[in-house]
């Protein structure tokens, strides 16, 4: 089973299933979209940290900014193994990881090659500098805009402003953000309708990689999956306590979300199929036409009834949820929110819903699911009518 759209759902955030050229090609894609709309977009390269940090219960407010941050960025790579195998495990593998420190020397490669600039902002001890230096030493066409490693303070409106100035005076293609998750993040959702880039990554340690500051493990230990533990042999004290944590809390939410993807498998006889349209009011297709292509398609199933910035579903048919179908109506629901669509789901049993939580993405469609005993979608849409 192949993920929905080339994204499978890691523990409530969609990850893109790419390798390393498919990654690069989407972000330079990106730019040239830029042109056209001048959206800025942000790239996350997600690993088991970013993973806990959206799901931790501590400040629920700051999760819920971290988790919505991560589920519309624009590409969503699998930075660690871990969500790698999860993936697997769950019977949507993702095709490799795309980490950082992997992925800013090939981007700037292609840059070089394309002529786009690279704007490098954050890290720590001058890596920034050194990392600028190095990727021009190795690419020397390629157009480095600028760096700087500010004392980044979120709440100081002021001194955000004038950095993003001297970012934007430059008029770099891609700004690479090295401040650290979820900062990186949260600096860019923040102050995102000031910056004047086309591409933005979060790129956390990537620069001390490069400038050599901090080693990287042996390629057999990066393919095993063991890359922390040679990380923490350079900076126990700091390391073990955060890779322990950040393990432990991956693990506990993705073992019983193992064990209900295969209860799954076991015992759901849905099949996957396109959705048929039990009312549709033609006289205004616009909901239908401005729904991204296949979703509904992957729902298999379902009663699907829409009209003008309404779409009604009905799952009365449904006895679980397979993983492609839980990112489709993730996708549905982050459309709705964004295009500002009535989206309601009626009949959805307890088994689904309990999916939903171990997926960790029922907060995003609590909203959206009507309660058990509220009337059945077609009923609701006549007695409307």
């Amino acid at each position: 089973m192949s993920p929905q759209n080339g994204q499978t759902v890691i523990l409530g955030v969609p990850v893109d299933n790419l390798n390393m050229n498919l990654a690069v090609d989407r972000i330079m894609n990106m730019i040239g979209q830029y042109a056209v709309d001048k959206k800025e977009r942000l790239v996350a390269t997600a690993n088991v940290d970013f993973i806990v940090n959206a799901n931790r219960k501590e400040r629920p407010e700051t999760i819920d900014s971290l988790r919505s941050i991560l589920r519309n960025a624009d590409l969503v790579t699998a930075d660690g193994m871990p969500l790698v195998w999860l993936s697997q495990l769950l019977g949507t593998p993702l095709s490799e990881r795309v980490t950082g420190a992997d992925l800013v020397p090939e981007l700037a490669k292609r840059a070089a090659e394309q002529g786009k600039s690279i704007y490098l902002l954050g890290g720590k001890n001058g890596s920034a500098k050194a990392t600028a230096k190095i990727l021009q030493a190795r690419h020397p066409s390629l157009k480095i805009a600028g760096f700087s490693a500010p004392m980044i303070d979120l709440d100081d409106e002021m001194e955000n402003i004038i950095e993003i100035a001297r970012i934007n005076i430059t008029a770099p293609d891609i700004l690479l953000i090295a401040l650290g998750n979820p900062k990186q993040e949260f600096w860019f959702e923040r102050y995102r309708d000031s910056l004047k880039v086309a591409v933005s990554i979060g790129v956390g340690g990537t620069f001390e990689f490069i400038a050599g500051m901090t080693s990287r493990a042996p390629v057999w230990m990066q393919k095993g999956g063991v890359e922390w533990m040679y990380r923490i042999t350079q900076d126990p004290g700091r390391l073990i306590k955060r890779y322990a944590n950040g393990l432990f809390s991956f693990n506990v939410m993705a073992f019983p979300l193992i064990i209900m993807n295969r209860l799954v498998q076991l015992l759901s006889r849905n099949k996957n199929g396109e959705a048929y349209v039990g009312a549709f009011d033609c006289s205004d297709e616009k909901t239908m036409q401005e729904l991204p292509q296949g979703l509904l398609g992957q729902l298999g199933n379902i009663g699907v009834f829409a009209s003008h910035k309404t779409l009604t579903l009905d799952f009365s048919t449904k006895r679980s949820l397979q993983p492609t179908e839980v990112l489709a109506l993730m996708k549905l629901s982050l459309w709705a929110q964004n295009n500002e669509c009535n989206l309601t789901i009626f009949n959805m049993n307890w088994f689904s819903r309990a999916l939903l939580k171990f997926y960790r993405v029922a907060d995003l469609l609590a909203k959206n699911i009507a309660a058990s005993d509220d009337r059945p979608a077609h009923q609701a849409l006549q007695l409307a009518s």
